[in-house]
């Protein structure tokens, strides 16, 4: 197996992220939670015409990153109940080359997928996190969901490695030589050129409106149905208002691949609030702020309603158990889905 084939099978995002860095590309991913708890997995992978004229004599092993055999290979580590449903490449604007995806998972807890918090100092060898959707019987005060609601949670395969914070007085860690930030710093305007319109965006889509999250959600007034687990373009504004690649110390940040910096960390921190802002998570980061958990939770359609609610009683305490006689049945006109 080739270096770039390897690192897709190990973790399409970041291998697409570092690719990034030699030329533009699009990466859209969304992952659609469906009614009876199945899933459709959609991806669009967009390489630029710059991108296929730098790999030069290896283009032919970059395109084959778009490939039908790629795809089936990845898919190999998704789960169980896992379905290539459809594969197209095509030709798109500017003489870029796309790929367009879509699987079909047969149930949502048996997915792995690539993690999309990949500012863990051990991505590299932990990058798959599973799914995991369950009812709620009792309210959780922390994720957010009330009993009678759905919840879906990420989980690392392997609990991931966070930075520690070093201790009082002790010296700062080694760093990149200040020659090697100069390097970098004087090629901040190639850097900035070969990333021209990329786009790249994980997305986490419910069937039914959001009603709590233990991560960062964007519009929370309007119930959204789907949370940006990723979402970072060129067209994006720093903290300060600024453009985000004009950054320097952005930029040097993304240059060596260091998505845990305190620079980073601040500037998305926001970012639930304002769309101008990438939308990242950098979890590991030692700099990283409390967000509660990996969940998000809505409300049962009619089938999860009678498979998992049916005759069950539902705690609505959010801290400690209440005693079981205030304990409310479960009524599917009160906590299912209403369609219109």
């Amino acid at each position: 197996m080739n270096p770039s084939t390897g690192r897709i099978l190990r973790g399409l995002l970041l291998s697409l992220c570092c690719i990034g860095l030699a030329g533009c590309l699009q990466l859209d991913l969304k992952i659609t939670i469906n009614e009876d708890s199945s899933a459709t997995i959609t991806e669009r992978i967009c390489f630029s015409r710059q991108l296929i004229d730098l790999a030069g004599d290896r283009k032919e092993e970059l395109l084959k990153l778009l490939s039908k055999e790629t795809a089936l290979e990845r898919m190999k580590r998704m789960g169980e109940g896992v379905t290539l449903v459809s594969h197209e490449v095509r030709d798109a604007a500017g003489g870029s080359r796309e790929a367009i995806l879509v699987y079909k998972v047969g149930d949502i807890n048996q997915l792995q997928y690539v993690s999309p918090w990949f500012a863990y100092p051990d991505f590299a060898d932990n990058s798959m996190v599973k799914f995991k959707m369950e009812p709620l019987y009792k309210s959780h005060p922390y994720t957010g969901g009330r009993a009678g609601e759905m919840c879906v949670s990420l989980n690392h395969l392997k609990t991931p490695v966070e930075e520690t914070r070093p201790p009082e007085n002790a010296p700062p860690p080694p760093g990149p030589t200040p020659l090697a930030n100069q390097i970098y710093r004087d090629l901040a305007p190639l850097f900035r050129d070969m990333l021209k319109d990329v786009q790249i965006r994980v997305t986490l889509e419910s069937y039914a409106p959001i009603e709590a999250s233990g991560l960062p959600l964007r519009n929370r007034r309007a119930q959204p149905t789907s949370i940006d687990l990723i979402n970072f373009s060129d067209k994006d504004m720093d903290s300060i208002g600024g453009a985000v690649l004009s950054n320097e110390e952005v930029m040097l940040d993304l240059a060596h691949m260091r998505f845990s910096s305190p620079t980073i960390a601040a500037l998305v921190k926001d970012s639930e609030n304002n769309q101008t802002l990438p939308a990242f998570t950098p979890l590991g980061s030692r700099f990283m702020w409390f967000t509660g958990s990996h969940t998000v939770s809505f409300k049962p359609s009619r089938a999860l309603f009678d498979k998992y609610f049916a005759g069950k009683m539902l705690d609505y305490a959010e801290w400690q158990p209440s005693p079981p006689e205030k304990h409310v049945l479960a009524k599917f006109e009160e906590i299912g889905l209403q369609q219109k």
